[in-house]
C-alpha cells in the first residue's frame, strides 16, 4: 500500500488550526491550574505552608504564595505573600522557616466574622508556630476597628494574635490608644473573638453625628 504525502493545501490549513488550538489548550490548562491553587476549604483542615518546597530550593525565592490552615479552635487562617524566601535549607519533611514581603493574614470565624492583618514584611517560623509580623502593621476586624502597630505575632496552630510597640486605632466608639492589643477566640459556641486593648488604654469618644 502506497503512501501519499500531504498537499501543500491540507499542511497549509492543518498549521493554521495547531496555531489556533494548541495556544487555547494551553489557556485552559493554565486556567485550571490557577484556579485550583487559589481555591480554599476553610471547613477542611489542610496542612500549613502548603507551597512548593521543590521550587524553594531551586529558587532564592518564589512569588504569590499562599498558606492556609484551620486553627485547633476551628478559626480558618489564611495567609498571602507578594514573595517568600527560605532563612535555611528547606527540608521535604521538616518544618519551614520562610521571609514574606507584604503578607497579609485573614482569620474566618464560624460566626462570620473576620480579622485581617498585614504588613510590610514577616517571618512564618513553623518550628515555633508564629507568623511575625513588622513595618506599618495594620490589624482591622469586621466589626469596624482599625488597630496600627509596629509588630504583631499570631499564631499558627490557635486563634491568638498580639500586637505591640504601642497601638493607635479607632472603633465603632471612637479612637484609641493602648500599649499592646490581644485577640484569642471565644471558648463558648458563638465562635466569635475578643479584642483586647491592654496597658495605658485611653479611648477618646466620639459622638455620632
Amino acid at each position: 500500500m502506497a503512501w501519499l504525502a500531504p498537499s501543500d493545501a491540507l499542511r497549509a490549513a492543518l498549521s493554521r488550526i495547531l496555531r489556533v488550538i494548541v495556544p487555547l489548550g494551553a489557556l485552559v490548562l493554565l486556567s485550571t491550574v490557577f484556579l485550583v491553587s487559589r481555591n480554599i476549604d476553610p471547613d477542611r483542615a489542610v496542612e500549613m505552608a502548603n507551597v512548593d518546597l521543590a521550587e524553594l530550593t531551586r529558587e532564592p525565592r518564589i512569588g504569590a504564595a499562599r498558606f492556609a490552615g484551620v486553627t485547633d479552635d476551628n478559626t480558618a487562617l489564611v495567609i498571602d505573600a507578594e514573595t517568600v524566601r527560605s532563612r535555611e535549607d528547606v527540608q521535604q519533611s521538616g518544618p519551614i522557616h520562610l521571609s514574606l514581603a507584604a503578607p497579609h493574614g485573614e482569620l474566618q470565624f464560624r460566626s462570620g466574622r473576620t480579622v485581617t492583618f498585614q504588613a510590610e514584611r514577616g517571618v512564618l517560623d513553623q518550628a515555633d508556630d508564629k507568623l511575625e509580623m513588622q513595618g506599618a502593621v495594620v490589624l482591622e476586624t469586621s466589626d469596624g476597628y482599625v488597630a496600627r502597630m509596629p509588630s504583631l505575632v499570631s499564631a499558627l496552630q490557635r486563634t491568638h494574635v498580639v500586637g505591640t510597640g504601642g497601638i493607635s486605632g479607632v472603633g465603632p466608639a471612637g479612637e484609641i490608644t493602648a500599649d499592646s492589643v490581644e485577640l484569642s477566640a471565644k471558648t463558648d459556641e458563638s465562635g466569635g473573638y475578643l479584642l483586647a486593648f491592654k496597658g495605658n488604654v485611653r479611648l477618646i469618644y466620639l459622638p455620632e453625628d
